[in-house]
């Protein structure tokens, strides 16, 4: 597992909003996935950029691995979990099984770069990775949500991770982003919670995309007492009324598609992704990461 330029940008945000990273932890052992080039870039991004020796500093490891860069961000210890000790992890832990009692509670940042989509068991992994950040303390979140199908096990939309990060499980989204590409200074948009716009938030495009979520844990509750519903059909129970995303079939409507060839339907599809736009309010909004502010409210509120 590596962090590219998306994840790395997304620290260094936190960063420059006055997270705190003295004690981290990684699961798995994360390498650097990006240049000296777009890290100077990305430094440069965000006003953090302490010329060349901090360049040496970052990619010191011969192995490549992500702990130097932490060490720039502040950490004065970077601890990582994985399965087996091949990449030199400093604890060794299936994450299927979740994380030893003593590790609760215990850091100040937990970053996930891209390791849980990976992990079977995956509610299990993610409350155990809740666990052991500190009151106060922040998740970071940097895995594929669209297009990278067999890259692991799993594909996560933002429905996911604003029902997760929740009061009830003592925690809040600060700030979640979307990002198509992995290499460069790639656009970030936004990303509504559904609960509050009262409509799922979904993406049909054509580029291997991220989701980049940051979030607080602002409470020491147990996790998961009661398991996280999709919003829009906890609405539909509550209010008792059908789920408005199903249209039932209707025998006796003529239908064109049933009767267009597979050929033509390929470029009407296509036309549409190329012509629709793929971030739309109210879902997504466009943003410029040095523009936000340095204490940013959590989503919702």
């Amino acid at each position: 597992m590596g962090l590219d330029s998306n994840a790395c940008r997304l620290l260094l945000l936190a960063k420059r909003q006055g997270a705190e990273f003295s004690r981290t932890l990684c699961l798995g052992r994360l390498n650097l996935g990006l240049s000296r080039t777009m890290m100077k870039r990305a430094l440069r991004e965000f006003d953090i950029f302490n010329g060349e020796s901090q360049m040496d500093r970052i990619f010191s490891d011969p192995n490549g691995f992500f702990e130097p860069f932490l060490k720039e961000l502040g950490a004065t210890i970077t601890d990582s979990v994985d399965a087996t000790d091949y990449e030199g992890a400093t604890h060794t832990v299936d994450l299927n099984e979740g994380l030893p009692q003593s590790m609760q509670g215990q850091y100040d940042a937990v970053i996930d770069g891209g390791t849980l989509e990976h992990v079977f068991n995956f509610p299990v992994a993610l409350k155990g990775a809740m666990e052991t950040v500190k009151e106060g303390g922040r998740m970071y979140i940097m895995t594929q949500c669209n297009n990278a199908m067999g890259h692991g096990f799993y594909q996560f939309s933002p429905e996911l991770y604003h029902r997760v990060f929740s009061p009830e499980n003592g925690f809040a989204v600060e700030q979640m982003f979307i990002a198509e590409g992995s290499f460069g200074k790639v656009p970030w948009h936004s990303v509504a919670d559904p609960k509050e716009i009262r409509r799922r938030v979904e993406l049909v495009n054509d580029v291997q995309t991220y989701l980049l979520v940051i979030a607080r844990r602002v409470a020491s509750v147990p996790i998961f007492a009661t398991w996280p519903q999709q919003s829009d059909y906890s609405l539909a129970w509550q209010e008792g009324t059908p789920d408005a995303n199903f249209k039932p079939i209707i025998e006796s409507k003529f239908d064109l598609r049933d009767y267009l060839p597979q050929s033509f339907k390929r470029l009407v599809r296509l036309a549409r992704l190329l012509l629709r736009p793929r971030f739309a309010a109210p879902c997504y909004h466009p943003v410029e990461p040095t523009a936000l502010e340095r204490n940013p409210p959590s989503v919702g509120t």
